[in-house]
């Protein structure tokens, strides 16, 4: 077994609420490796919900998601400011809120300049973290919660677990599947329609976890997304723009590990060198196609 030190170690008392039996867990606090990028945790549920946003509403997401405090999942910010900031109308602000809440993205607090993001979607720590996010996000909703009370050794800051959770021991067999998702997502989020989301949704759902490449046709895709290949393309376009993706070879193509992936630090480094060996390839070629292009059309 390895060895924690104290600083590693959190202690957390379960209490039953109606039986009054209790419970001491200690478990280890994961923290990130020294030089490492801190992540989120996406469930695949939240990449099929960014499709439901138009252009103009992603960039509000984004811009939410982006500015939401990992340690409490909370985002601080006023219709008004937001839309001066994007400068977008404030209609587009407010119908952006309002499809998130309906998506169960977002939970209104007390305060009506303060949101909470659904620990389901995205979450920074381990299960202790997010069943705490969990219940107080639940707790917003008032939806109902486990009869077991979850606080630190001294009793500080008393939740009930979440349903989901229903025992201490819940926790231990919880299912962690999730994928690793980046800051640098959140930008390339920003300005994204629905179809292009859409095909973004496809790709990291498909994508093969070993080496983050999706193999395929774009016929293929455009069956899966229920669009043209056009539409493809052009979605494809975007989002290699945006450094999302890069073609490696035909219906070869290779996804940003710095945004999203599923592994570990010493995945992320090789195949990132992997990525951007390809996305130089790729932008030389696409480069030489455009002036390709306009040679043509000065010759007509």
């Amino acid at each position: 077994m390895k060895k924690m030190s104290k600083q590693d170690v959190e202690t957390v008392i379960f209490e039953n609420a109606k039986t009054g039996e209790a419970l001491e867990f200690q478990h280890e606090q994961h923290k990130a490796e020294y030089g490492a990028k801190h992540f989120w945790k996406a469930d695949k549920k939240f990449f099929e919900l960014l499709s439901t946003f138009s252009a103009a509403e992603s960039k509000v997401v984004a811009y939410i998601l982006q500015k939401t405090q990992p340690t409490k999942n909370e985002f601080i910010g006023a219709y008004k400011t937001i839309a001066r900031k994007l400068e977008c109308d404030v209609t587009t602000v407010r119908n952006t809120f309002k499809k998130m809440m309906e998506n169960d993205m977002l939970a209104k607090t007390d305060d009506e300049r303060i949101w909470m993001l659904n620990p389901r979607l995205l979450v920074k720590g381990d299960i202790i973290v997010k069943a705490r996010l969990m219940s107080k996000y639940d707790s917003l909703l008032g939806r109902p919660l486990s009869d077991w009370i979850i606080t630190d050794s001294n009793g500080n800051d008393p939740l009930f677990l979440p349903i989901e959770y229903p025992t201490p021991e819940s926790l231990d067999t919880a299912k962690s599947d999730f994928i690793k998702v980046y800051h640098l997502f959140f930008e390339t989020l920003s300005g994204l329609g629905g179809k292009e989301s859409e095909v973004l949704n496809f790709l990291v759902c498909a994508m093969r976890n070993s080496d983050n490449t999706y193999t395929g046709p774009m016929k293929q895709i455009a069956e899966n997304v229920n669009c043209s290949k056009a539409t493809v393309q052009r979605a494809m376009d975007t989002l290699t723009d945006k450094g999302f993706v890069a073609m490696e070879f035909d219906c070869v193509w290779r996804i940003n590990p710095s945004m999203v992936i599923k592994g570990n630090r010493n995945k992320e480094k090789v195949l990132m060198d992997e990525f951007l060996a390809t996305q130089k390839e790729y932008d030389k070629k696409r480069k030489a196609r455009k002036n390709g292009k306009k040679q043509k059309t000065v010759k007509g």
